[in-house]
């Protein structure tokens, strides 16, 4: 082992953001443009695009870099510590310092995996009284005990590889959605099927959240009951979802506007950002940001119930209000009409069934694979 500064082992770079109010400097732009709040909710290893491009125009006018694929991305500030690969060429914002290494001294997955291994060491280094923040120079002087190159290929190889089969099973997820989607087209937008209209109020129950007093934490202490926020659905990514980020108590939800969810329900975001949604695995609570669909089974399934919110999001949004912020409420939603078949909805829950096991077993499996990863970057680095 040897003790390396990070400035002697790699070029670190700053980003730019061209001027916002020259949309010249955006629309059409093909040049990938990354800030941290693109690795927000973000749990892959390779990122390729962020929200926004920028033209060769906008490239121009700031001083980010072109960054080679391969560089590690580290968020500087707001917040410190998000990190990713660069999947392809791309550009940052001011809010990255980004590692191009020596492939001969730092292995760029090594350090990928270190950065996230020691996230809490690099926040304290952040300074700033609005935001904390770790300068270019303050990381390049951080020093790093390095094995040879060769080592450090050995030792994350089992990491590697567990990366791959997570994002193997990331894209056999997508096509399962997809094929889950085009069989709700197929059974439930069928232009040759005739259909029965009826209220949502009429075949599925609406149900609203709470939170538990945040002040008394017999409510939260000993959690037994998922409960979701709208955070928890939006960074989700999935059609199904075991577990939420808090737990709330016996207590806490008997003195709570919370309610008791069962399984194969639909969770629903009702406010800020409206109509995202999943499947809930297990029973959960939520609140009052969320609406709960609980489906009749006879009329119609979750898996049926969750692709016509996702196909109807605009109409969902267009009768929320609020001047502070929009929000759906109960006595709205549950006047919207919605088309329904029980033959169709019989078949193609027969279709649909082996697809969705064959899609909470992958989902399961990555779950696994992001605690194995947890634990031996424990073992690794800390």
């Amino acid at each position: 082992m040897r003790r390396y500064k990070l400035e002697e082992v790699a070029e670190i770079y700053s980003g730019a953001t061209p001027l916002t109010k020259e949309k010249r400097y955006y629309e059409g732009g093909t040049i990938s443009w990354i800030t941290p709040k693109d690795l927000s909710n973000y749990n892959h290893k390779y990122i390729y695009k962020g929200q926004r491009s920028i033209t060769g125009e906008g490239f121009q006018s700031c001083a980010t870099y072109k960054l080679p694929k391969g560089t590690v991305l580290f968020s500087s500030r707001a917040p410190i510590g998000y990190v990713a690969v660069a999947g392809k060429e791309l550009c940052t914002n001011q809010g990255f310092k980004s590692f191009v290494c020596n492939e001969e001294l730092l292995y760029n997955h090594y350090l990928y995996y270190y950065l996230i291994s020691n996230r809490k060491k690099f926040e304290a280094l952040g300074n700033g009284s609005t935001f904390k923040e770790i300068s270019r120079k303050t990381l390049g002087k951080y020093e790093i005990e390095l094995p040879n190159i060769e080592e450090q290929k050995q030792i994350v190889d089992e990491l590697v590889k567990l990366d791959e089969k997570y994002e193997y099973n990331c894209d056999v997820l997508i096509n399962l959605y997809a094929l889950l989607e085009l069989l709700y087209i197929r059974y439930f937008e069928n232009e040759n099927v005739s259909y029965e209209c009826k209220k949502l109020e009429n075949i599925v129950e609406l149900v609203t959240g709470g939170t538990p007093s945040t002040k008394n934490e017999n409510y939260w202490n000993n959690g037994v009951y998922d409960w979701y926020t709208p955070s928890d659905v939006t960074s989700c990514n999935s059609v199904l979802s075991f577990s939420a980020r808090k737990q709330i108590s016996v207590l806490g939800l008997a003195n709570s506007g919370a309610k008791l969810i069962p399984k194969n329900s639909v969770i629903m975001t009702s406010r800020a950002t409206i109509g995202e949604c999943v499947i809930n695995k297990n029973e959960a609570t939520t609140n009052q940001g969320i609406l709960s669909l609980i489906p009749d089974g006879d009329n119609i399934s979750a898996v049926q119930l969750y692709f016509w919110i996702k196909r109807h999001k605009m109409l969902i949004e267009s009768i929320s209000n609020g001047s502070t912020f929009k929000e759906i409420y109960k006595k709205d939603m549950e006047k919207l009409d919605i088309l329904i078949n029980k033959e169709m909805l019989y078949e193609f829950m027969k279709n649909a069934n082996p697809i969705l096991e064959y899609y909470d077993s992958i989902l399961r499996e990555n779950n696994l694979i992001e605690e194995l990863k947890s634990k031996i970057m424990r073992a690794l680095f800390m």
